[in-house]
């Protein structure tokens, strides 16, 4: 049995698997409700439900799952109608969710998509005999209707029934059904959202089809993922935006927006331990550095995240998927050759601009600063500004070093360089440095000093010469 959580084809290629688990919140109060018996006898005595579909569903729903998944290649249409039917006639929030679990399990099969299709086209086909015909049973509608109830447990299983009956056939959504739908799902995308899993698993989906795609882009949805991604969520979360990330990436046109995910994804990629979260991050990149217009940029932002340093530790790896080792070397072969064709000075800046600094041959090599100290200068001291910031706001003690530590090899190489420390406000931060409590941070803003005072002295006595 092929289930419909497949994720997309890509040039005809099944390429992941993202299932949303077994212990997200959907599945779990699933299993509970399957497992409750439902009486159907009061409802077809009370009229709620018709007797045609009173004789399906008592027969259907006391079958095991696999006995309705043989049931379904026999009399699928007619279990499929009568399943409609009863989403639209129950209002029992018990017995709905019921249904819709019901519904669910036939979608666990995407062969069973044709009987929602064979839905439509009887509905189109009737329409086009007889344009005066009322509209037939819709096998979306009710699904659509159903977001607006106000369980839970409702909302988000209609959501993905949804997502599945127009993402994996042939049926597409009108753009106005489809917009609204969008919008209803970015509004869901709350971190305090229980359901969160399901509404990422339904975008997963629908992002595989290509016309959904713009709709997806044009909303905010990935500000408000960008918002969720930048806290500390569960591997699992993480995994599902960035393959909506990376559906989104084979487009050029959405790979603008898509840059600013560089920084947090380079961020996971430092701590993740699954190897599908690395897998769908290195593939991400590897689309950005494809299909971007301006791949010299994005080389630039993932510097600034440090993603060459991680990507250094990966590639040291054994992996046993080969798809991950393929990605890593040629994520690393991109930004090798993009690094050879950036000058040293560019690297510095990218280095600073990223608010993380190491103790590299950049800082530490005296023909760098011989070369580059005059640059610190350029575009009204834009270096030495973020530096400023730097010595202000940044806590990792490595990065106050090496910051000190530039301040000092700036005017140590541009003695005249000791006034715009001065009227920078950057002689005071350093001074604040030296209370730090880490013995290196100390060390460091002393040693800046003493070349500060140097140079000054120096400075002062070939003027008086």
């Amino acid at each position: 049995m092929t289930s419909l959580g497949i994720a997309p084809t890509i040039n005809g290629d099944i390429v992941e698997e993202f299932v949303i688990g077994v212990t997200d919140t959907l599945t779990v109060r699933a299993t509970q409700i399957r497992s409750e018996a439902i009486m159907w006898q009061p409802l077809l005595r009370s009229a709620v439900i018709k007797e045609h579909d009173y004789n399906v569903i008592a027969v259907y729903d006391t079958m095991t799952k696999e006995q309705q998944m043989e049931r379904l290649k026999v009399d699928g249409l007619n279990i499929v109608k009568t399943l409609i039917n009863l989403t639209i006639s129950i209002c029992n929030e018990k017995i709905l969710q019921h249904v819709l679990v019901l519904v669910n399990d036939v979608l666990s099969d995407k062969e069973n998509i044709k009987l929602f299709e064979e839905i439509e086209d009887g509905n189109a086909a009737e329409k086009l005999a007889n344009k005066e015909a009322p509209k037939g049973m819709s096998s979306w509608e009710p699904f659509l209707d159903l977001l607006n109830r106000p369980d839970e447990f409702i909302v988000n299983q209609s959501c993905l029934i949804l997502a599945k009956v127009i993402s994996c056939g042939q049926f597409r959504l009108d753009s106005k059904n489809l917009n609204w739908f969008i919008n209803w799902q970015v509004s869901q995308l709350l971190q305090s959202n229980t359901y969160l899993h399901t509404i990422l698993a339904s975008q997963q989906l629908m992002l595989r089809v290509t016309e959904y795609r713009a709709p997806f882009h044009n909303s905010t949805c990935l500000d408000k993922m960008l918002n969720i991604l930048s806290t500390r969520i569960s591997f699992q979360l993480q995994y599902q935006m960035v393959f909506c990330f990376w559906l989104l990436s084979f487009r050029t046109t959405y790979c603008f927006k898509l840059m600013d995910f560089i920084k947090p994804t380079a961020e996971i990629l430092r701590q993740a331990v699954k190897e599908k979260v690395i897998r769908i991050i290195l593939q991400f990149y590897r689309n950005l550095l494809t299909n971007h217009s301006a791949p010299r940029k994005i080389a630039e932002l993932m510097i600034q995240g440090k993603v060459q340093v991680v990507i250094g530790q990966l590639i040291e790896k054994n992996w046993k998927d080969e798809d991950i080792k393929e990605d890593v070397e040629h994520v690393k072969g991109v930004l090798d050759e993009m690094l050879q064709d950036m000058s040293t000075f560019d690297s510095y800046l990218a280095e600073v601009k990223s608010g993380k600094l190491e103790w590299s041959p950049l800082h530490t090599n005296p023909a760098f600063w011989r070369e580059n100290a005059q640059k610190l200068n350029q575009n009204d001291h834009e270096v030495l500004r973020m530096i400023r910031i730097l010595l202000k706001d940044e806590q990792d003690p490595t990065t106050l070093a090496v910051c000190a530590h530039d301040v000092g090899e700036y005017v140590r190489h541009y003695p005249v360089g000791k006034y715009n420390v001065e009227k920078l406000g950057l002689k005071e931060r350093v001074v604040c440095l030296l209370d730090n409590d880490d013995p290196k941070v100390k060390s460091a803003a002393l040693l800046a000093l003493q070349k500060l005072m140097l140079n000054n002295w120096e400075f002062m006595a070939k003027t008086n010469a």
